[in-house]
């Protein structure tokens, strides 16, 4: 029998920062999470794009649920160039380019986003031409630092004049350290076929141009950073390529359909490891290949997270839905295939993310909208009293993994992008004074959120 969890907290998105839509639903948009104040509680961000993809209204608040500030316009609407529409303001198409880090390494996080130009005209969806770079002081959303790079505004969701929509709408920034600092204060993001590295004063560092752009033969839809050779400074896996801090290319090879979801993260020992949901495949930082399941195992590798999912193995294992958008899950370990199973339908289906529910000694637990499972596919923990999703492309528990609490475990931050409620769950009841702890780190500011 599955364990219910306990609602920790249950809060309301400020009425400032919230807009109704055409069903009459209340409701915030997507949101990030960090400490935006300096104090050791866990703060939240919220945002809204103008047509889906374009960042144009944005505001803060606390864990109590108090407004820190907002900017921007949450009614914008613009004439549609694409069209004979409008474009307006509303919940984004997907995860999109918004970051909470501490950029300056000062204690407290900093909201790095793209965002609309101030005076913007009639647009489209598939560019960047009228969209700028924000660094935002995350207590007053004062702005710090902008700049209009001609990279980035040159940005488009067309190859050899054709749309091609699935590696352009996946806009994430990745916040990095390619220039050995020792915080992660650069970022860098995949715009269609290209990727763009800044460090933090928003001067370019390099550019990529990805030869695979194609569905299905894509690189991975986002890609992920890490230091594989520890010299202080990141790579970018993006599946089928892995770029030096410099951008110099260590290896490319396409190795596979549907490189939809990629990790760095350690395997075999503590050293990082690329990890591929095309055909689940592990590879070193020269390319070779660690782990290979094969497409007969991963017909479509649609995500796929790494962690210790059962009590009676201390090997990392990998947990992938490997069937497309469908609820098929299978953990397997060094050895290959451990456990198939299917966990619950949701609109998507997608969703998956590692928790460490156990804290370091684990075992691990898998999210998936929205219940938690473990290696063998049982629903171990059940969260109560949360309101059915609202549905849609969109419309599922999106979830965080962290330490809201301070106790060294995880806890689950649930929210959908059309409701305006975030949902904290934990085991048990803690004190106020446990939020002291929370720390911000890769697994929230780089978050594997995905559509």
């Amino acid at each position: 029998m599955a364990h219910k969890a306990t609602e920790y907290r249950n809060i309301k998105i400020p009425h400032a920062l919230t807009s109704v839509d055409e069903m009459g639903r209340c409701y915030g948009g997507d949101i990030r999470i960090g400490d935006l104040t300096g104090n050791g509680a866990t703060d939240f961000v919220v945002y809204q794009s103008l047509g889906g993809i374009k960042p144009a209204f944005l505001g803060a608040f606390d864990i109590d649920g108090e407004l820190l500030w907002s900017m921007g316009d949450r009614d914008l609407a613009v004439d549609d160039v694409d069209g004979d529409g409008q474009l307006h303001t509303l919940s984004p198409d997907r995860p999109g380019p918004v970051a909470v880090a501490d950029v300056d390494g000062d204690g407290a996080c900093e909201v790095l986003c793209f965002f609309v130009d101030e005076n913007i005209g009639p647009s489209s969806k598939w560019n960047l031409s009228d969209v700028r770079l924000l660094l935002l002081d995350g207590k007053t959303g004062q702005i710090k630092q902008e700049a209009s790079p001609q990279v980035l505004r040159d940005c488009d969701g067309y190859f050899d004049g054709q749309l091609h929509i699935p590696n352009f709408v996946h806009q994430r920034l990745l916040i990095a350290d390619f220039s050995g600092a020792g915080h992660a204060g650069d970022f860098v993001v995949k715009l269609g076929r290209t990727l763009v590295a800044c460090n933090s004063r928003f001067e370019i560092l390099w550019t990529y141009n990805n030869r695979w752009n194609q569905y299905p033969k894509h690189a991975a839809y986002i890609p992920s950073v890490g230091d594989f050779d520890g010299d202080g400074r990141d790579e970018v896996n993006g599946g089928l390529f892995l770029l030096d801090h410099d951008g110099t290319v260590l290896w490319e090879e396409f190795v596979g359909d549907n490189m939809d979801s990629v990790l760095i993260e350690p395997w075999e020992s503590e050293t990082p490891r690329a990890i591929l949901s095309a055909g689940g495949i592990v590879l070193d930082e020269s390319g070779n290949r660690l782990l290979e399941l094969g497409r007969d195992v991963i017909p479509h590798g649609q995500e796929i997270r790494c962690g210790r999912y059962h009590v009676d193995s201390d090997e990392r294992e990998l947990v992938i839905r490997y069937n497309g958008h469908h609820p098929d899950l299978l953990v397997a370990g060094r050895q290959g295939v451990r456990s198939r199973f299917q966990v619950d339908e949701s609109p998507n289906n997608t969703g998956l993310e590692t928790i460490h529910w156990n804290g370091a000694e684990g075992p691990d637990l898998i999210y998936s909208p929205a219940a938690l499972w473990d290696g063998e596919g049982n629903r171990v923990v059940e969260f109560p009293d949360l309101p059915p999703p609202s549905g849609g492309k969109m419309g599922w528990y999106h979830c965080f993994a962290a330490d809201v609490c301070g106790d060294s475990r995880e806890e689950v931050i649930l929210y959908d992008p059309y409701q305006d409620r975030v949902h904290i769950y934990t085991q048990e009841p803690t004190q106020n004074s446990s939020y002291s702890g929370y720390h911000h780190s890769p697994r929230q500011y780089n978050a594997r959120l995905i559509d």
